[in-house]
């Protein structure tokens, strides 16, 4: 809601300044400065336009492709842990125990205190990495008797490796913001796309200067949406916890 509140200000804001420097421009600005040709001026604004919408095209799969990986790496690595879990029944008593012990304590982690370091710092949790770490080591150690404790071993540590490569990719995502280059050419170019349609000459009218808020309030929209999409753990579109959250009460509520 918060978002929701900050994005319509932020557009209806962008919206007023257009319309007041459209009404600026039309009454202070000669004419002889204006765009004489509107034939010309409508052809070179629309290839603006078609270059504008490109660059926003750019910033938002710049933005996405990184967002949804790490949403699809989140739900990998839950289901491996799970599958972790169920495969450590195979295992002697005491390698059992310590393996489950340490995939619910992890999940703990991930879910609260790491969880939070992603959306505000965009970092992993040291603690988290820690008990990840142990869950290896631990799996590691691990030395099978018979040929059941040797096929639960087998499975057990192609899941624990791909629920590791997951969680690389997750957490290596929550930094993934868009290029740096690439903010200052977007606000770059909305603020050229509104400032160019000045220059036609327009009357001072309503539906004109209905036209120019429209537009600023537009680019500023769009602007504020790729904003909060920038980075995969924080901000109003953030990824949630849902998978991993699911994972640890399924797992905690088993005898």
């Amino acid at each position: 809601m918060d978002a929701m509140l900050t994005g319509t200000g932020i557009a209806l804001a962008a919206a007023a300044l257009s319309a007041a420097g459209f009404l600026f421009v039309s009454r202070f600005i000669p004419e002889r400065w204006l765009v004489a040709d509107a034939d010309a001026a409508s052809a070179l604004y629309a290839t603006i336009g078609m270059v504008y919408a490109i660059l926003i095209a750019i910033a938002a799969i710049a933005v996405w492709e990184p967002r949804s990986a790490a949403g699809q790496n989140t739900d990998l690595e839950a289901a491996s842990l799970v599958e972790a879990y169920w495969s450590a029944n195979g295992l002697a008593a005491a390698d059992q125990a310590d393996v489950k012990g340490l995939v619910v304590a992890y999940l703990g982690e991930a879910t609260g205190a790491e969880w939070t370091s992603l959306q505000r710092r965009r970092e992993p949790g040291e603690h988290a990495e820690m008990l990840f770490t142990q869950l290896r080591l631990r799996v590691d150690a691990v030395r099978p008797q018979n040929e059941r404790e040797q096929s639960a071993y087998g499975q057990l540590t192609g899941q624990i490796s791909a629920a590791a490569g997951a969680r690389r990719a997750r957490v290596q995502a929550a930094g993934d913001g868009m290029p740096g280059l690439l903010w200052p050419v977007l606000l770059g170019g909305g603020l050229v796309s509104i400032f160019y349609l000045y220059l036609f000459g327009l009357d001072r009218t309503f539906p004109n200067g209905l036209m120019m808020a429209v537009v600023g309030g537009m680019i500023a929209l769009l602007l504020f949406v790729v904003y909060q999409v920038e980075y995969p753990f924080s901000r109003a579109f953030a990824i949630s916890p849902a998978s991993l959250t699911t994972a640890l009460s399924q797992l905690r509520g088993l005898p």
